[in-house]
């Protein structure tokens, strides 16, 4: 499919300006919407965690302290998006314009930015998130995985840095799970119009069920020329080696099935998806 609604939640110019740089590169691809969104918190939803022993004038000024750096907060992200649009001469409409190539809107929302998300999501082919980066809580991991795992929709993660481009070279991690061809089928339009695919060949002491080989076979109906890219890895390593190899073979994207292993697993013991959510320093397509 092609991604021609996308959205893209932001939260703050220092911590958007690579989501909105990588989403942008998606949606020159088929001439998409892009649909910018800040939600702003609900300083009413604080009541329920502040601390025993506080009085109403404590509380009534964390409200106010909140509500006042929210809003400046979202004055200065709507003026990151003004300037974004106008840098790059994109036509702002929240209607389809024939021939308009690339649109942009502005949304505002109050609230807690992952449920808004999770429910505004499921509207989107496609939702770009930044990925989340350690010791700062912006962009949110829990606006991220609310995305991933309560939208329905494929996520792209972009990474701390803009690369300088997104989906020429495409890298398929391989791994013969139904997350991993889910993600495939949804990404299979820019699979096909990618300048290069190449598929991740995880060699495990545990062969993978299904051979890489009958995936390239399978690609070839749609016009895509995938080539193999075979390596040795223990399973334990595997997503620190599917971030190395896709870089090693010039890859500006990687494509991979989210959460093969349950997410719990995952969170407590580490895994996959987690590490690359952790590390990734290219844009990188999910699915679940």
């Amino acid at each position: 499919m092609s991604f021609k609604t996308i959205l893209v939640p932001v939260s703050s110019p220092e911590a958007s300006a690579s989501t909105l740089t990588t989403a942008l590169q998606v949606a020159r691809r088929w001439n998409s919407h892009l649909e910018i969104m800040h939600v702003r918190a609900d300083p009413r939803g604080l009541v329920p965690y502040t601390g025993e022993g506080m009085d109403g004038s404590m509380i009534e000024e964390i409200m106010d302290v909140t509500e006042r750096e929210g809003g400046e907060r979202a004055v200065q992200t709507k003026a990151m998006f003004d300037a974004f649009s106008a840098e790059h001469g994109l036509t702002i409409s929240d209607k389809p314009l024939a021939d308009a190539g690339v649109t942009i809107s502005w949304r505002e929302e109050t609230g807690r930015e992952d449920e808004v998300i999770a429910l505004r999501g499921r509207l989107y082919d496609l939702i770009v998130v930044g990925r989340p980066v350690a010791d700062t809580p912006l962009p949110s991991p829990i606006t991220l995985e609310a995305a991933l795992h309560d939208t329905g929709r494929p996520i792209l993660v972009a990474p701390p840095v803009a690369t300088a481009s997104c989906g020429k070279h495409i890298a398929v991690a391989w791994e013969a799970s139904p997350e991993a061809a889910r993600t495939i089928a949804v990404s299979i339009q820019a699979l096909v119009e990618a300048d290069e695919v190449t598929v991740l060949d995880p060699k495990l002491p545990q062969p993978l069920p299904l051979d890489s080989a009958d995936l390239v076979d399978r690609l070839r109906w749609h016009g895509v020329d995938a080539k193999i890219h075979a390596f040795d890895v223990s399973a334990t390593e595997v997503g620190a080696a599917f971030l190395k190899h896709a870089a090693a073979v010039g890859a500006d994207m990687l494509v991979k099935g989210a959460y093969s292993q349950s997410r719990l697993r995952q969170m407590v013991l580490g895994g996959r998806t987690r590490y690359i959510l952790n590390n990734a320093t290219m844009p990188t397509l999910l699915a679940k």
